[in-house]
Protein backbone atom coordinates (compact mmCIF):
# COMPACT_ATOMS: atom_id res chain seq x y z
CA UNK A 1 0.00 0.00 0.00
CA UNK A 2 2.71 2.56 0.92
CA UNK A 3 4.59 1.82 -2.12
CA UNK A 4 1.39 2.62 -4.28
CA UNK A 5 0.99 5.47 -3.13
CA UNK A 6 4.57 6.74 -2.98
CA UNK A 7 4.76 5.26 -7.20
CA UNK A 8 1.74 6.99 -7.10
CA UNK A 9 2.52 10.53 -6.00
CA UNK A 10 5.98 10.58 -7.03
CA UNK A 11 3.87 10.29 -11.25
CA UNK A 12 1.25 12.99 -9.81
CA UNK A 13 3.80 15.37 -8.17
CA UNK A 14 2.16 14.39 -4.80
CA UNK A 15 -1.33 16.00 -5.19
CA UNK A 16 -3.72 12.84 -4.78
CA UNK A 17 -6.75 13.74 -3.37
CA UNK A 18 -6.73 12.25 0.41
CA UNK A 19 -3.58 14.56 0.84
CA UNK A 20 -5.99 17.90 0.29
CA UNK A 21 -8.67 16.74 2.01
CA UNK A 22 -10.32 18.83 5.13
CA UNK A 23 -9.66 18.06 8.88
CA UNK A 24 -12.65 17.05 10.80
CA UNK A 25 -13.20 20.12 13.23
CA UNK A 26 -16.04 18.46 14.67
CA UNK A 27 -13.05 16.32 16.79
CA UNK A 28 -11.93 18.24 19.91
CA UNK A 29 -8.40 19.14 19.83
CA UNK A 30 -6.13 17.68 23.09
CA UNK A 31 -3.85 20.65 24.58
CA UNK A 32 -0.28 19.54 24.15
CA UNK A 33 -0.13 19.79 27.45
CA UNK A 34 -1.73 16.48 27.46
CA UNK A 35 0.81 14.61 24.63
CA UNK A 36 3.96 16.24 25.24
CA UNK A 37 6.42 13.70 26.78
CA UNK A 38 10.26 14.30 27.63
CA UNK A 39 12.69 11.71 26.06
CA UNK A 40 15.59 11.25 28.46
CA UNK A 41 18.14 11.65 26.00
CA UNK A 42 16.94 15.43 26.50
CA UNK A 43 17.53 15.01 30.52
CA UNK A 44 21.31 13.82 29.41
CA UNK A 45 22.55 14.29 33.27
CA UNK A 46 19.33 13.01 35.02
CA UNK A 47 19.84 9.22 36.24
CA UNK A 48 16.30 7.27 35.22
CA UNK A 49 15.04 7.32 38.84
CA UNK A 50 15.53 11.33 38.50
CA UNK A 51 14.19 11.90 35.14
CA UNK A 52 11.20 9.94 36.38
CA UNK A 53 10.65 12.10 39.52
CA UNK A 54 11.58 15.43 37.66
CA UNK A 55 9.13 15.19 35.02
CA UNK A 56 6.32 13.99 37.61
CA UNK A 57 7.14 16.80 39.70
CA UNK A 58 6.99 18.82 36.49
CA UNK A 59 3.86 18.07 35.58
CA UNK A 60 4.77 16.84 32.51
CA UNK A 61 2.67 13.42 31.46
CA UNK A 62 4.75 11.22 29.66
CA UNK A 63 8.47 10.12 29.14
CA UNK A 64 10.72 8.89 26.30
CA UNK A 65 13.03 6.09 27.87
CA UNK A 66 16.52 5.30 27.06
CA UNK A 67 17.90 1.90 27.49
CA UNK A 68 21.61 3.10 28.71
CA UNK A 69 19.22 4.71 31.73
CA UNK A 70 16.89 1.49 31.95
CA UNK A 71 20.25 -0.83 32.01
CA UNK A 72 22.22 1.52 34.39
CA UNK A 73 20.36 -0.92 37.34
CA UNK A 74 18.53 -4.19 36.86
CA UNK A 75 15.74 -4.27 34.32
CA UNK A 76 13.50 -6.05 36.88
CA UNK A 77 14.24 -2.55 39.09
CA UNK A 78 13.97 -0.05 36.40
CA UNK A 79 10.69 -1.28 35.51
CA UNK A 80 9.52 -1.08 38.91
CA UNK A 81 10.35 2.29 38.90
CA UNK A 82 8.75 3.47 35.86
CA UNK A 83 5.40 1.68 36.75
CA UNK A 84 5.51 3.34 40.83
CA UNK A 85 6.12 6.78 39.00
CA UNK A 86 2.43 6.34 37.05
CA UNK A 87 4.14 8.53 34.46
CA UNK A 88 3.05 7.23 30.57
CA UNK A 89 5.84 5.92 28.50
CA UNK A 90 5.88 7.15 24.80
CA UNK A 91 9.19 5.23 23.47
CA UNK A 92 11.66 3.24 24.24
CA UNK A 93 15.12 3.81 22.25
CA UNK A 94 17.15 2.27 21.09
CA UNK A 95 16.95 -1.34 18.84
CA UNK A 96 18.93 -2.43 15.79
CA UNK A 97 22.31 -2.56 14.70
CA UNK A 98 21.02 -5.17 12.17
CA UNK A 99 23.83 -4.85 9.74
CA UNK A 100 26.62 -6.33 11.88
CA UNK A 101 28.12 -2.61 12.45
CA UNK A 102 31.14 -2.48 14.98
CA UNK A 103 31.16 -6.32 14.56
CA UNK A 104 27.98 -6.83 15.90
CA UNK A 105 26.06 -10.05 14.84
CA UNK A 106 22.78 -10.24 13.79
CA UNK A 107 21.51 -12.65 16.20
CA UNK A 108 22.77 -10.68 18.97
CA UNK A 109 20.93 -7.38 18.29
CA UNK A 110 17.78 -9.55 17.70
CA UNK A 111 18.01 -10.85 21.08
CA UNK A 112 18.96 -7.59 22.49
CA UNK A 113 15.89 -5.88 21.01
CA UNK A 114 13.75 -8.99 22.26
CA UNK A 115 14.50 -8.17 25.91
CA UNK A 116 14.27 -4.33 25.46
CA UNK A 117 10.51 -4.89 23.60
CA UNK A 118 9.45 -7.17 26.29
CA UNK A 119 10.27 -4.18 28.84
CA UNK A 120 8.41 -2.31 26.96
CA UNK A 121 5.42 -4.32 27.30
CA UNK A 122 6.18 -4.32 31.27
CA UNK A 123 6.00 -0.41 30.78
CA UNK A 124 2.99 -0.54 28.27
CA UNK A 125 5.24 2.08 25.91
CA UNK A 126 3.60 3.12 23.22
CA UNK A 127 6.62 2.25 20.59
CA UNK A 128 9.96 0.70 20.96
CA UNK A 129 12.34 2.99 18.57
CA UNK A 130 14.47 0.90 15.70
CA UNK A 131 18.00 1.90 14.18
CA UNK A 132 18.57 -0.24 10.84
CA UNK A 133 22.21 0.15 11.29
CA UNK A 134 24.23 2.09 8.39
CA UNK A 135 25.29 -0.85 5.60
CA UNK A 136 28.92 -1.35 6.80
CA UNK A 137 29.88 -2.71 3.66
CA UNK A 138 26.76 -4.43 2.48
CA UNK A 139 25.58 -3.55 -0.67
CA UNK A 140 22.14 -1.47 -0.14
CA UNK A 141 19.72 -4.44 -1.22
CA UNK A 142 21.58 -6.77 1.33
CA UNK A 143 21.60 -3.88 4.23
CA UNK A 144 17.28 -3.50 3.76
CA UNK A 145 17.05 -7.46 3.27
CA UNK A 146 18.78 -7.63 6.96
CA UNK A 147 16.63 -5.44 8.01
CA UNK A 148 13.63 -6.68 6.46
CA UNK A 149 14.14 -9.93 8.07
CA UNK A 150 14.59 -8.45 11.45
CA UNK A 151 12.04 -6.57 11.98
CA UNK A 152 8.99 -9.80 10.61
CA UNK A 153 10.95 -11.23 13.56
CA UNK A 154 10.47 -8.28 15.71
CA UNK A 155 7.03 -7.39 14.62
CA UNK A 156 5.86 -10.60 16.09
CA UNK A 157 7.20 -9.59 19.40
CA UNK A 158 5.96 -6.61 19.86
CA UNK A 159 2.49 -7.49 19.13
CA UNK A 160 2.50 -10.23 21.75
CA UNK A 161 3.63 -7.31 24.06
CA UNK A 162 1.24 -5.08 22.90
CA UNK A 163 3.30 -2.20 21.36
CA UNK A 164 4.76 -1.00 18.29
CA UNK A 165 8.02 -0.69 16.53
CA UNK A 166 8.83 2.92 15.49
CA UNK A 167 11.45 2.72 12.22
CA UNK A 168 13.43 5.41 12.54
CA UNK A 169 14.99 8.04 9.66
CA UNK A 170 17.97 9.90 10.23
CA UNK A 171 19.71 12.48 8.05
CA UNK A 172 23.57 12.64 7.58
CA UNK A 173 26.17 12.95 8.94
CA UNK A 174 24.21 12.02 12.90
CA UNK A 175 23.34 8.75 10.29
CA UNK A 176 26.28 7.27 9.66
CA UNK A 177 26.84 5.49 12.97
CA UNK A 178 23.05 4.57 13.34
CA UNK A 179 21.14 3.84 9.52
CA UNK A 180 20.94 3.65 6.33
CA UNK A 181 17.19 5.17 5.80
CA UNK A 182 18.18 8.77 5.31
CA UNK A 183 15.05 10.03 3.69
CA UNK A 184 11.18 9.56 4.72
CA UNK A 185 10.22 7.81 1.28
CA UNK A 186 12.78 5.58 1.97
CA UNK A 187 12.05 3.93 5.20
CA UNK A 188 8.01 3.81 4.48
CA UNK A 189 9.43 1.86 1.62
CA UNK A 190 10.96 -0.73 3.59
CA UNK A 191 8.21 -0.74 6.20
CA UNK A 192 6.05 -1.62 3.02
CA UNK A 193 7.95 -4.65 1.97
CA UNK A 194 8.13 -5.20 5.73
CA UNK A 195 4.05 -5.71 5.16
CA UNK A 196 3.57 -6.08 9.20
CA UNK A 197 1.08 -4.11 11.35
CA UNK A 198 3.81 -3.89 13.85
CA UNK A 199 5.77 -2.11 12.21
CA UNK A 200 5.93 1.87 11.88
CA UNK A 201 7.70 5.07 11.15
CA UNK A 202 9.20 7.57 13.59
CA UNK A 203 8.41 10.83 12.39
CA UNK A 204 10.31 13.85 12.78
CA UNK A 205 8.50 17.13 12.18
CA UNK A 206 12.03 18.90 11.04
CA UNK A 207 12.66 16.01 8.58
CA UNK A 208 9.18 16.20 7.20
CA UNK A 209 9.78 20.40 6.71
CA UNK A 210 12.91 19.11 4.78
CA UNK A 211 11.04 17.03 2.40
CA UNK A 212 8.37 18.73 1.38
CA UNK A 213 7.03 15.82 -0.66
CA UNK A 214 6.33 13.91 2.79
CA UNK A 215 4.19 16.86 4.23
CA UNK A 216 1.67 15.96 1.53
CA UNK A 217 1.89 12.49 2.68
CA UNK A 218 1.18 12.47 6.40
CA UNK A 219 -2.72 12.13 6.13
CA UNK A 220 -1.84 8.90 3.90
CA UNK A 221 0.86 7.44 6.20
CA UNK A 222 -1.42 8.21 9.63
CA UNK A 223 -2.11 4.75 10.10
CA UNK A 224 1.85 4.15 10.33
CA UNK A 225 3.13 6.68 12.61
CA UNK A 226 4.15 4.71 15.49
CA UNK A 227 6.63 7.74 17.21
CA UNK A 228 6.50 11.92 16.48
CA UNK A 229 9.94 12.82 17.85
CA UNK A 230 10.82 16.58 18.56
CA UNK A 231 14.20 17.33 17.87
CA UNK A 232 14.15 20.89 17.41
CA UNK A 233 13.26 23.26 20.34
CA UNK A 234 13.37 27.10 20.59
CA UNK A 235 13.50 29.56 23.60
CA UNK A 236 9.99 31.25 23.82
CA UNK A 237 6.69 31.67 25.35
CA UNK A 238 4.29 30.03 23.03
CA UNK A 239 4.05 26.85 21.56
CA UNK A 240 4.87 28.24 18.45
CA UNK A 241 7.59 29.96 19.62
CA UNK A 242 8.85 26.84 21.23
CA UNK A 243 8.83 24.44 18.33
CA UNK A 244 9.62 25.52 15.25
CA UNK A 245 7.53 23.10 13.04
CA UNK A 246 5.21 23.39 15.15
CA UNK A 247 2.04 23.75 11.97
CA UNK A 248 3.61 19.94 11.05
CA UNK A 249 2.82 18.51 14.62
CA UNK A 250 -0.53 20.83 14.11
CA UNK A 251 -1.15 18.55 10.29
CA UNK A 252 0.07 15.38 12.10
CA UNK A 253 -2.64 15.77 14.94
CA UNK A 254 -5.48 17.02 12.80
CA UNK A 255 -4.78 13.88 10.18
CA UNK A 256 -5.52 11.36 13.52
CA UNK A 257 -2.49 11.03 15.24
CA UNK A 258 -3.69 10.61 18.94
CA UNK A 259 0.09 9.29 20.60
CA UNK A 260 3.29 11.62 22.31
CA UNK A 261 5.31 14.20 20.65
CA UNK A 262 8.38 13.07 22.49
CA UNK A 263 11.18 15.53 22.88
CA UNK A 264 14.38 14.07 21.91
CA UNK A 265 16.91 16.97 21.26
CA UNK A 266 20.75 16.21 21.36
CA UNK A 267 22.39 19.37 22.16
CA UNK A 268 24.97 20.49 24.64
CA UNK A 269 23.66 23.19 25.39
CA UNK A 270 20.16 21.78 26.54
CA UNK A 271 21.95 19.01 28.52
CA UNK A 272 24.05 21.85 30.39
CA UNK A 273 20.63 23.42 31.23
CA UNK A 274 18.88 23.63 34.55
CA UNK A 275 15.97 20.51 33.70
CA UNK A 276 13.60 21.47 36.26
CA UNK A 277 13.00 25.14 35.23
CA UNK A 278 13.34 24.66 31.83
CA UNK A 279 10.75 21.55 31.68
CA UNK A 280 8.47 23.91 34.12
CA UNK A 281 9.05 26.70 31.45
CA UNK A 282 7.92 24.07 29.17
CA UNK A 283 4.64 22.97 30.97
CA UNK A 284 3.53 26.44 31.29
CA UNK A 285 3.58 27.17 27.67
CA UNK A 286 1.97 24.00 26.69
CA UNK A 287 -0.95 24.69 29.33
CA UNK A 288 -1.81 28.29 28.32
CA UNK A 289 -1.67 27.57 24.31
CA UNK A 290 -4.87 27.75 22.72
CA UNK A 291 -5.21 24.63 20.30
CA UNK A 292 -5.90 25.58 16.78
CA UNK A 293 -6.58 23.06 14.00
CA UNK A 294 -4.48 23.09 11.17
CA UNK A 295 -5.79 23.91 7.45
Amino acid sequence: MTKELLSQRKVNSFSTSSSTSKPDHANPVLSLIDRISINQITTYHWSLEESLRGLVACGIPAVGLWNRKILDLETAQSAELVIDSGIKVSTISLAGGFTGSNEYPFEEAITDAIQLIEFGGQVNAAAVQIASGPRAGHTLNHARELTVDALKRLGDVAASNGTRLALKTMKNPLARNWTFLNSIESTLELIDTCQHPAVGIAIDPAHICLENSAKNLIADIISLIAAVQISEIEPGESVQELFPDFDVMEAINDAGYQGYYDLEVWCEQFWQSDYSETLTNLRLACQSETPSQFS
